[in-house]
């Protein structure tokens, strides 16, 4: 017992390794260049969130938090390089029934509503408790909108997690994988509403804006279309303007202009990405301003009474 606590009290002050790692260091099960694969290059296109994660965290494995809840948005726990992280991404793709707070239209990934923006607060506030640091992995074309969304008071739960970020004081990291758009782009990590963030990293396939050209162009020329059309006057000039926009959009959320503004820090090839998640996690814990002890964290606790539970409804 006695070798036991002059063991652990050499670790003092708490910057060596084993200290903080949970496990030890493991790749992933499967090659981060298969990301490249995986992810489209077309924005309206899907793919599998897990299936990147998949090929970034230890072993490939991960505890999710309140999987029945918020269903756009991924939140749990991994390891990255033996030490514990909480992760928070955009789930692409439809969901039936979903948002609960309307029935006039169906959820889409990559779109913030009601129950995601709660679990991400709920989730952040649990990870500044446990001192656990967050990525953000953002492909998000931001927050509902419309009648419905502003009765559900989406907007005041956007405000809500601003309120948990900044109150954790946690070191975060975001990867813009895809899409950074209008507030979804603030609420997940960005650096504008963040002052914990740390670190930003663009890819290929990064594009942040307040909304997609064809989108902003629709919006501004759309009844000048009609009114033209009505007058029997030639579309052609109209549209040329159109397109103008929708390139000037093009040319000013490109990976490379992000970068060059500062609104991500780099762009890095997507079989690298695992490389600087690595360095943030060592860099965190090099030296942390407080710890939280393994045997009092809460946050595995509640995900493993959810699994339990999700396993007895089952049967």
């Amino acid at each position: 017992m006695l070798d036991a606590i002059k063991d652990y009290m050499d670790d003092l002050p708490a910057f060596k390794p084993r200290f903080f790692r949970v496990a030890e260091p493991a790749r992933p099960k499967y090659p981060p260049s298969e990301i490249a694969s995986i992810v489209p290059v077309d924005k309206k296109s899907i793919y599998d969130f897990e299936q990147v994660l998949a090929r970034l965290v230890d072993r490939s494995e991960h505890m999710e938090f309140c999987p029945g809840f918020g269903p756009e948005v991924y939140t749990g726990l991994v390891k990255i390089d033996g030490y514990l992280t909480g992760v928070i991404g955009n789930r692409q793709g439809p969901f039936a029934d979903y948002p609960e707070y309307t029935k006039a239209y169906e959820g889409s990934g990559g779109r913030l509503y009601r129950q995601g923006l709660i679990k991400m607060s709920e989730f952040v506030t649990l990870c500044s408790r446990d001192k656990v640091p967050v990525i953000w992995i953002q492909d998000t074309s931001g927050i509902d909108v419309g009648d419905d969304a502003e009765k559900a008071e989406l907007l005041g739960l956007g405000q809500s997690l601003i309120y948990s970020i900044e109150n954790s004081h946690l070191p975060m990291m975001l990867v813009v994988l895809r899409k950074g758009s209008v507030a979804g782009y603030y609420v997940m990590g960005g650096p504008v509403a963040n002052n914990n963030n740390a670190f930003s990293l663009g890819t290929a396939t990064t594009e942040i804006n307040v909304m997609h050209g064809e989108t902003a162009a629709a919006a501004t020329y759309a009844r000048r279309l009609v009114k033209d059309k009505d007058e029997g006057l030639s579309l052609q000039p109209t549209i040329d303007r159109m397109n103008e926009m929708v390139k000037h959009y093009d040319d000013t959320s490109n990976p490379l202009y992000c970068a060059q503004k500062g609104f991500v820090d780099e762009i890095v090839r997507y079989d690298e990405l695992r490389k600087y998640l690595v360095g943030f996690a060592n860099c965190v814990y090099q030296n942390p301003h407080s710890i939280c002890p393994q045997h009092h964290l809460i946050l595995p606790r509640m995900i493993r009474s959810q699994i339990v539970k999700g396993h007895k409804r089952d049967r």
